[in-house]
């Protein structure tokens, strides 16, 4: 079974509980990274984003600081909650420390409604809580004042936090203080959660993409049977074009007449293509070249048929557009833009990650096969690959891409799993690969 790659952002005690459950799922392969501000995130993320699957992050001050900015998306991330539980275990080691009942604290980050509830039900109402509850992101600064200026008009006795950083400048002032740090339990409910969110992303990718190409002419679809003969060379040029783009899906090209043509691929190809190039950019050389206006519908499902409908939906809408018009369809319904001219929904440029580009550059080695086998690999989400899929993606013969695969696996950069026994057909057994994204100690 194929682990799952998930990175973990945390302070050094909040990733060492993370660990402690992540090593008990064997379906898990945790990447962490120690921080300590939210000045070290921007650097973090733009360097190993795309390393990982799926991210969780220590709490939800580092989670919505790279939201806000753009460096994760919700797809991509969670932080485990502060359940009452775990309030309720540091007010118990107040006291014990304390040898005494300490009525009057101050609190960051948990929800007011936790609070609220959570001593209400256990009678403890005679605690006072000063609270900082707030949704997103707060400057360190401001919750550091917010305890000093309690403790100093005597509001507060102790400090709870949730954050490392305010911890550590209280501390500093003299102000007792203590951690909230979320349970195992809560960890092992986000980990569950990213996990089922990665093996759900595979799935997706393989979803049936068709993208359909239906002439139009004099603003009207083309419904034609029989064409003469300038109009069916043109066709023939129509389908060498088409041909191109099925090939660098790897995907079918077929003629469904009326001048409509159909190519069968999958949404991980698809959105590989995308990312490369727009999709609106090829369709306006496409028209410059064979002077034939059409309309382009997108149909995306997890079965042929469900695909099928989904590019005659775009097909109608498109009829009420103009020639060129790019309409996306899948089960939530009808895109214009997102696939269309401005191209928004592509994903981005991959990057390598650090060590790759360290090691290339060692070996003085160019960068742009390598580039294209990792983005591949990441924006197809598969967990190996053999010579056989370098082969097609590369467009090189196998010899070749056994050999570039073999200089890959010298350097470190790849690793071989296992032999690929081609089942029962003749010839010596393949090997199949996974990525290395780290240096192996």
């Amino acid at each position: 079974m194929m682990k799952v790659r998930i990175g973990a952002i945390g302070p050094p005690d909040s990733l060492q509980i993370i660990r402690e459950v992540a090593q008990l799922d064997s379906r898990i392969e945790l990447v962490e990274f120690e921080y300590f501000g939210s000045e070290q995130l921007p650097g973090i993320m733009s360097k190993h984003r795309y390393e990982v699957t799926q991210w969780i992050f220590s709490g939800q001050t580092p989670y919505h600081y790279c939201l806000e900015k753009g460096l994760i998306t919700e797809q991509e991330a969670s932080y485990p909650p502060l359940h009452g539980m775990a309030l309720l275990g540091t007010c118990l080691q107040v006291m014990q420390e304390h040898g005494r009942f300490v009525s009057h604290m101050s609190l960051d980050t948990v929800d007011e409604g936790i609070v609220k509830s959570l001593f209400s039900e256990y009678h403890l109402d005679k605690i006072n809580f000063e609270l900082l509850s707030y949704q997103g992101y707060k400057d360190y600064d401001e919750i550091i004042d917010f305890h000093f200026q309690n403790f100093k008009a005597g509001k507060a006795e102790v400090a709870l936090t949730c954050l490392l950083k305010v911890y550590l400048a209280l501390r500093k002032l003299g102000i007792p203080c203590y951690r909230v740090v979320p349970s195992k339990l809560a960890i092992k409910t986000v980990l569950d959660l990213l996990v089922s969110r990665a093996q759900s992303h595979v799935y997706e990718k393989q979803k049936v993409v068709i993208i359909g190409f239906q002439l139009v002419e004099g603003g009207r679809v083309c419904k034609k049977t029989v064409y003469d003969f300038a109009e069916k060379q043109k066709e023939l040029e129509l389908e060498l074009e088409l041909l191109q783009i099925a090939r660098k899906l790897n995907g079918s090209l077929i003629n469904r007449g009326g001048g409509v043509h159909f190519i069968y691929a999958t949404q991980g190809d698809y959105e590989l293509l995308i990312a490369e190039r727009t999709f609106s950019k090829m369709v306006n050389e496409i028209t410059m070249r064979t002077t034939l206006d059409f309309h382009i519908g997108i149909g995306s499902g997890y079965t042929i048929h469900d695909a099928e409908q989904h590019v005659q939906r775009a097909f109608e809408y498109a009829n009420e557009e103009a020639a060129g018009t790019i309409i996306y369809v899948d089960e939530e319904g009808i895109n214009t833009g997102a696939l269309g001219k401005d191209n928004t929904n592509a994903l981005p440029n991959l990057k390598l990650p650090v060590y790759w580009e360290a090691v290339l550059k060692t070996h003085g080695y160019r960068e742009n096969i390598p580039m294209k086998v990792y983005q591949y690999v990441k924006l197809k989400n598969i967990p190996y690959f053999s010579s056989e899929m370098m082969s097609s993606l590369l467009k090189n013969t196998d010899r070749n891409s056994r050999r570039i695969l073999s200089e890959l696996e010298q350097m470190g950069l790849i690793r071989s799993l296992k032999e690929d026994l081609n089942q029962g057909k003749r010839g010596r057994p393949k090997k199949v690969y996974e990525l290395v994204l780290s240096e192996e100690k």
